[in-house]
């Protein structure tokens, strides 16, 4: 899991800014405030360790299939200044290092990594280095293109201490001279850089533009990794669900079962079914108030939110998934129970969820279930961005054990209290006029 999230000069993120990753995370604010950007850096160090491309720093994206396009590096740098410092910092754990007899297991690691531009505005790592609670392990380029290294005993001595083949790979990485190079040391930096691997491998990116089903969907047969940032492989992990091999026979078709009741939670339908209608064509079935049709006829929120319940069990315990404005298309009272299931999917499956949303209603409920003992502020995280000058600020809300926010920001969800009194005052005056008519 992610506890820890930092960047440096990134978008509308000028200087340095870090903040704490709980099991939930909100991330509210106005339109144009950065929440976006906020969690961007996640995906695209995901994007970078999924790159064939070993050699490639940072991949900004841009080509069919890629979550990103954020275009060159001036385009992310603060200020398109190429000059200024650009930097990721993440905390994670817990990790497993060390193999044989001997492995031992690290509570938190720190990664940073931060940016220079070459020819052409092509990134290249200027430091890259892992905090551990036994020390540091880095390489840092040097004036003359080459990188040093250092591992918790100090660094190394001069006759391979700087070399051009122990650049990094894909932002996370030592090369394997640099392994080599680094010694006994060598393995436990490997390790290091293979767990953050494999968490960015895992992490499930939701975007807020869901696509819209067919009416009727094709399976071939093969497993689903991720549903996609559309959702667009949601429902063919359903189907692979029901239909295909699974090590375990009690699994089958659990995951139906599950969105099914999830979409019963939220009370956009009564039951959910995968029906074949040839040997590889199948339909998802809604069944609402005694009426049953195909999801294509129903209300379009429930086919935009079917991926985000979707999500909620379909990804791997202990795997985080970001998603962005999870509450579109649906109703008030969805939006409001969508916060238990969110909540349920934290604490029972341990599966972190990295929230935008602009949903006052999910935002009241994560409250009332603080009050209900239902999850602590240990265990979530809430935050209101918002623009001074051009420049994005993340501010904590301080919530208390039973859910009542301390340092509630201006007009947090517009002014709803102004709206009533001046309609109140509308109200009264048409009123007086009427009688005067009268």
């Amino acid at each position: 899991m992610f506890t820890k999230l930092g960047l440096r000069n990134f978008k509308a993120w000028r200087g340095a800014h870090v903040f704490d990753l709980k099991p939930l995370t909100l991330v509210l604010g106005v339109n144009s405030a950065g929440k976006t950007s906020l969690l961007q850096p996640l995906l695209l160090l995901k994007q970078t360790v999924e790159s064939p491309d070993r050699s490639l720093a940072l991949n900004l994206g841009g080509q069919p299939g890629e979550m990103l396009d954020l275009g060159r590096l001036s385009d992310v740098v603060s200020g398109g200044d190429r000059r200024a410092e650009l930097g990721f910092r993440l905390t994670f754990g817990p990790v497993s290092i060390g193999k044989g007899a001997e492995p031992r297991t690290l509570d938190s690691v720190e990664y940073e990594v931060d940016y220079g531009a070459a020819e052409d505005e092509i990134p290249c790592v200027q430091r890259l280095s892992y905090v551990t609670a036994g020390g540091s392990y880095a390489v840092a380029r040097q004036q003359d293109g080459t990188y040093a290294l250092s591992a918790p005993s100090g660094p190394l001595p001069d006759d391979r201490r700087a070399r051009r083949a122990y650049e990094p790979e894909r932002s996370v990485g030592f090369s394997a001279d640099a392994v080599a190079a680094l010694g006994p040391a060598g393995a436990d930096a490997q390790d290091l850089a293979l767990a953050l691997t494999r968490e960015l491998q895992r992490l499930a990116y939701l975007g807020p533009h869901r696509s819209v089903p067919t009416r009727h969907h094709a399976w071939t047969g093969r497993s689903v990794g991720q549903l996609g940032s559309s959702g667009e492989h949601a429902i063919p992990a359903l189907i692979a669900s029901l239909v295909g091999r699974h090590a375990d026979e009690s699994e089958r078709g659990r995951l139906v079962e599950q969105v099914s009741a999830g979409l019963a939670r939220l009370g956009v339908a009564d039951k959910m079914e995968i029906e074949r209608h040839a040997t590889t064509f199948f339909q998802v079935m809604i069944t609402f108030q005694g009426h049953r049709t195909n999801l294509l006829d129903v209300g379009f929120g429930v086919s935009q939110v079917l991926p985000v319940v979707t999500s909620a069990y379909f990804a791997p315990e202990g795997s985080t998934v970001i998603m962005s404005e999870p509450e579109l298309h649906l109703h008030p009272l969805a939006q409001s129970a969508l916060g238990d299931l969110l909540v349920d999917a934290t604490r029972e499956r341990r599966v972190q969820f990295l929230v935008e949303t602009h949903s006052e209603h999910l935002f009241r409920r994560i409250q009332t279930l603080m009050a209900e003992e239902r999850i602590t502020p240990d265990e979530c995280a809430m935050y209101f961005a918002r623009c001074d000058d051009g420049e994005s600020v993340l501010e904590p809300l301080e919530v208390n054990e039973y859910g009542r926010v301390a340092n509630w920001p201006d007009k947090f969800f517009g002014d709803t209290v102004g709206e009533v009194e001046r309609q109140v005052e509308r109200m009264l005056d048409r009123m007086e006029k009427d009688e005067r008519r009268g």
